[in-house]
């Protein structure tokens, strides 16, 4: 019988894991057409379970100052993956939402990044990928429980690029 990983020996494979991961990340925006950074990355996520959110309230989200988010906005809006527009209720605020390519493209990189895990997953023999499953649901419960996020991601079930 093996012994129990220690969690110096968690941390050490995880880290190599994670380091992987961001690589292939990285890989699938620099195919896109109108590759983005993390920065802007972020507010593409916010923006897609916040429609029609404002500047302040995006800063907020990103615990960004107004003149950083203001920028990372424009170059969004430049590239054409989101779409400003006068609140309803208030002629003094703009509203921010995904603009249809911007949507498209959270797709299709979700969709290049699932196409390079399942080369590696599809590698592991079925018992290892249930062990595997069952690993990363307990990560992601515990990792729920320390540090729950506050943007809706880490329901059960909801998608990450």
């Amino acid at each position: 019988m093996r012994p129990h990983a220690g969690v110096d020996d968690v941390l050490q494979v995880l880290t190599q894991v994670v380091e992987q991961i961001e690589v292939m990340w990285e890989r699938s925006k620099d195919v896109s057409p109108a590759p983005i950074s993390v920065s802007q990355l972020r507010v593409m996520f916010v923006l897609e379970k916040s429609s029609g959110t404002n500047l302040r309230a995006l800063g907020e989200a990103l615990d960004a100052a107004p003149s950083s988010v203001s920028r990372l906005c424009d170059r969004l809006q430049a590239v054409g993956f989101l779409d400003r527009a006068l609140s309803p209720t208030s002629r003094r605020e703009v509203e921010l939402s995904l603009s249809e390519r911007g949507r498209a493209y959270l797709l299709d990189l979700r969709e290049r990044r699932r196409e390079h895990l399942r080369e590696i997953v599809g590698e592991l023999p079925p018992a290892a990928r249930s062990t595997l499953v069952s690993g990363l649901r307990k990560f992601r419960d515990a990792a729920t429980s320390v540090h729950p996020l506050e943007d809706g991601h880490d329901e059960a079930g909801s998608q990450s690029a």
